[in-house]
């Protein structure tokens, strides 16, 4: 008798026009996302260096602590009652009018110097810029819930309407959403040098951001005009408000879930590092302000070309190499920090002054952590935590990830570079086994539940 693979006759076939219209779906949202965010990292990169340090740093911090509040308590509740798409429009209208702030307190500086750092600030920059960091924090920390919830919703329908593997979807889809979403941080970053640099067509600070706060209006425009309404195929849990507010903190009971934080809580640091130190006292001082544009440029179209290149990879050789090249990366951005500048010694010492045009290696390395934390990671957190549990997951990612930058600002602010240094250090290097111990918890726990059944 002829044997049958039952596992076959039950899966369902495959549904072209299905796919088409998810992969659709999933390319509008790509765009218009890719753009609207890429606007905002873009001040994010110069707040410290034209605006005054002090003010820059605590403009940071104020909008990575909204982002951690958002995470924590409001995004799985909003996600809950907007859905996607709504969730998504009004986030990236937020961002919208934190762009806008940014460009008004652009200029809001009395006193510059001849690299064009802002060293006095006038009495409304600070103002300005704190309630516009307040917005978009609190749409940051919607936007990314939603990202993470669609992302997962999607790579669900598409796995069913391609009859593939979800964790094969979910590599894939992580490099293609990576390569959209830093193409266009990449573009608008070189594009801030070409449009404010004086070597070029010299424009303000004030009208570049103002041209960025109209694309990111655009991109909004776009998503909510042609994007569909889609809903996840899993029943929502029910339960109270207060059930939706904690459903975040409820994920904390599951240790895979701390584990795997290692990643997001090292790049937190490494952005917060970029931003408070490397930006201002070693991109500045060796080159000028303007640069940082173009050095933002490099990391992230190097880290848009390796998102793609790591998804394939990533199903051929497995996520932990991947993420252990991340890890290694960040830790050389700690290590190279030590030699450019002698800050233990509490005295200004640039050795990278003569470095010349090799400061952008910190920004090679913090691309290829990117390239890592973008695709494989947000993988991985798919592949651990699918369904229901998918919108808590992501919002612990940005959770913990923006409660690092928020501490590194803070510290940035007050100058302390010494702890902030080592926590970079002690968790870029914890991540890897961490991962690995999260696996073995999944295996035995998927182990129990086979035997159970």
């Amino acid at each position: 008798m002829a044997a049958f693979n039952t596992d076959a006759m039950l899966a369902p076939p495959p549904d072209p026009t299905a796919a088409a219209m998810f992969r659709k779906e999933f390319y509008i949202f790509s765009i218009a996302f890719g753009l609207n965010h890429a606007t905002v990292t873009t001040p994010i990169l110069y707040a410290s260096s034209i605006l005054t340090a002090e003010i820059g740093n605590a403009s940071n911090a104020l909008l990575y602590g909204a982002t951690l509040v958002c995470s924590l308590f409001f995004s799985n509740l909003l996600y809950a009652v907007l859905g996607p798409k709504k969730g998504l429009t009004i986030s990236m209208v937020l961002y919208t009018i934190y762009v806008a702030l940014f460009a008004l307190s652009c200029n809001q500086c009395s006193v510059k110097s001849k690299e064009g750092k802002c060293m006095e600030a006038a009495p409304l920059q600070f103002p300005l810029v704190g309630v516009g960091a307040l917005l978009g924090g609190f749409g940051a920390g919607l936007l990314w819930t939603c990202q993470g919830a669609f992302y997962a919703m999607i790579c669900e329908k598409m796995a069913i309407a391609e009859a593939r593997p979800k964790a094969e979807l979910t590599s894939e889809l992580a490099g293609v959403f990576a390569l959209i979403f830093l193409g266009f941080e990449c573009a608008v970053r070189a594009c801030t040098t070409l449009l404010a640099g004086k070597q070029y067509l010299g424009l303000s600070y004030q009208t570049t951001f103002f041209i960025w706060a109209a694309a990111a209006f655009s991109a909004t425009a776009f998503f909510a005009t042609f994007a569909s309404n889609l809903q996840s195929s899993t029943p929502a849990a029910r339960g109270s408000i207060f059930d939706k507010l904690l459903v975040t903190v409820r994920l904390w009971r599951d240790p895979k879930l701390w584990l795997l934080q290692t990643t997001n809580i090292t790049f937190g640091f490494a952005v917060g590092w970029m931003g408070a130190y490397v930006a201002p006292n070693v991109i500045t001082p060796t080159l000028d302000s303007s640069f940082i544009g173009f050095a933002g440029a490099i990391l992230s179209g190097l880290a848009a070309i390796l998102s793609r290149v790591f998804g394939p990879i990533a199903v051929c050789i497995g996520k932990g190499p991947i993420l252990a090249l991340g890890c290694g990366a960040f830790l050389c951005i700690a290590f190279l920090s030590k030699l450019a500048v002698n800050f233990d010694s509490g005295k200004e010492a640039y050795a990278a002054s003569s470095w010349g045009g090799f400061v952008v290696i910190f920004y090679v390395f913090m691309g290829i952590g990117r390239a890592v934390y973008e695709s494989t990671n947000k993988a991985i957190i798919a592949d651990f935590f699918p369904g229901e549990k998918s919108p808590s997951a992501f919002a612990n990612v940005f959770v913990f990830g923006t409660a690092a930058s928020c501490v590194a600002f803070v510290l940035g602010a007050a100058k302390t570079t010494g702890p902030f240094y080592y926590l970079l250090i002690v968790f870029a290097a914890a991540t890897l086994p961490c991962y690995v111990l999260a696996k073995v918890l999944m295996k035995s726990e998927e182990a129990r539940s086979v035997a159970v059944s």
